[in-house]
């Protein structure tokens, strides 16, 4: 349904693109996830709906990620801060955008000596405490030189403790291979085979005239005011995983046998795409939920006078909400964005947060739903088949690492043509929880990649997967 425009958007390259819009304020009708609180870290366009802004445009694909908008940096950001900078009207938006390496490796044969003789390059080597140590380094290609740059270091990360290498640094050879036109996934290829030590030979531009790593090229941009949130930008540490907290409350009210409650709720077993908790979406002004405030938008229902609403159809809640008598008893979680976030951003109350392009009514946002306790999860079992060597065709972040912990394993792209696309159910931002029944709980990256490279025929992956913040 999208217009055949992707190929505009190379693999693997930095690529900057404008959109316009005749009404700054319309709905781009995307859904996002990712942020710094999160081992997605990147934002990533879950989902493009047809006849929106961006589908119109035809370029972008789910996976994208993000990097910035209208010139403000949002490649390490918090969700809800990534969310106020893409809200911001305007009629000309213009995004820096990376699409994650997709295509072969291939051999340049090139000879090495000719550039490495050069004044601006020299030698890194990193030790290895084993042979599935991840070093922490993104490489990516630029859209105007060619090779393999340095886009980041993960904080904590082996390669950023040790402090030699620097992001926007250009890879020219790994082992002594040379990399001059190489890729990303064949310098990734190169690093994983090695056992005890990686050898680098990179360079490094020092001229200041030179421009970082995600200067757009082809226009500029002056972007105007503030940012809304350098406090909790500058401060990643403070940043975890949950930014919301639950409160269970019951809530007793009486009312008339022929008044409404006077609240609308969404949600629902298999609503549209998702199986998702029975939400208040709207609360009627002056009704009897009005009148008590203690149920408020954006609240769990958990159940109605001792009647569960967990794992029932909207249709069913509704008719339950509706069946009650003078006294009505509501059992419900209240979703809080954490404390030190709403001092830091100043964020809008959840009320204003999210409107959806169907109706004024309140829209959950992604990290929300990550907040849920794990009992309100309603997970899915998707069977892949692999019978060859081939890729099942999604990549992984998370799992536990000594400097940052445990964390969920996420799915953070998926490739064409493989059996996680033809299977159409997977979506980035999906949380991977188990593998033919062994909770990946507590696993180390490594250790799942490697279990999930090696597995062969019928692999079952249990997923829950929650609707991106829609914007």
């Amino acid at each position: 349904g999208f217009p055949r425009l992707y190929h505009l958007i190379p693999d693997g390259e930095i690529t900057c693109i404008k959109i316009s819009r005749t009404d700054p304020h319309e709905s781009l009708a995307i859904r996002i996830v990712g942020g710094s609180e999160t081992p997605l870290v990147h934002i990533i366009i879950q989902h493009i709906y047809r006849d929106g802004v961006i589908a119109r445009d035809g370029r972008l694909l789910p996976g994208d990620m993000i990097l910035k908008v209208n010139g403000m940096d949002i490649k390490n950001v918090p969700h809800n801060y990534a969310l106020s900078i893409l809200k911001q009207p305007c009629h000309v938006l213009r995004l820096t955008v990376l699409r994650e390496q997709r295509y072969r490796c291939r051999n340049s044969g090139l000879s090495l000596d000719a550039h490495c003789n050069r004044d601006d390059s020299f030698h890194v080597v990193l030790n290895k405490s084993s042979p599935d140590e991840q070093l922490g380094i993104k490489l990516v290609r630029k859209a105007d030189e060619p090779g393999v740059f340095i886009f980041n270091l993960l904080e904590g990360g082996m390669a950023a403790r040790d402090g030699q290498l620097q992001e926007n640094d250009r890879v020219l050879a790994i082992n002594g291979h040379d990399h001059r036109y190489g890729s990303p996934e064949s310098a990734a290829q190169l690093i994983q085979a090695s056992e005890k030590q990686v050898h680098f030979v990179v360079s490094r531009q020092t001229r200041q005239q030179t421009p970082d790593l995600l200067q757009e090229t082809g226009w500029s941009y002056s972007a105007g005011g503030s940012q809304p949130c350098p406090a909790e930008r500058n401060n990643p540490g403070k940043s975890t995983l949950h930014t919301v907290t639950c409160h269970e409350k019951v809530v007793a009210v009486r009312k008339d046998h022929t008044e409404s409650l006077g609240m609308t709720v969404a949600g629902g077993a298999s609503n549209r795409e998702w199986d998702l908790p029975i939400y208040v979406i709207s609360v009627e002004p002056g009704g009897v939920i009005s009148r008590d405030s203690r149920i408020k938008t954006g609240d769990i229902l958990l159940n109605v006078n001792g009647i569960d609403l967990t794992g029932v159809s909207r249709s069913e809640a509704v008719a339950l909400l509706k069946n009650t008598n003078s006294s009505v008893v509501l059992k419900a979680l209240e979703m809080r964005a954490c404390e030190a976030q709403e001092e830091q951003c100043h964020l809008p109350p959840p009320e204003d947060t999210q409107v959806t392009s169907e109706s004024s009514e309140w829209s959950p946002s992604w990290v929300m739903w990550l907040g849920l306790p794990r009992y309100l999860y309603s997970c899915k079992e998707i069977v892949l088949r692999r019978n060859t060597s081939g890729s099942l065709g999604f990549s992984i972040v998370g799992g536990y690492e000594e400097h940052t912990g445990n964390k969920p394993f996420f799915i953070k792209s998926i490739v064409g043509g493989t059996p996680a696309y033809n299977d159409g159910r997977i979506r980035c931002g999906d949380i991977l929880l188990a593998v033919n029944g062994r909770n990946t709980s507590g696993m180390m990256h490594a250790c799942l990649a490697r279990m999930l490279k090696e597995l062969k025929g019928k692999i079952t992956l249990t997923i829950v997967s929650w609707p991106g913040t829609f914007l």
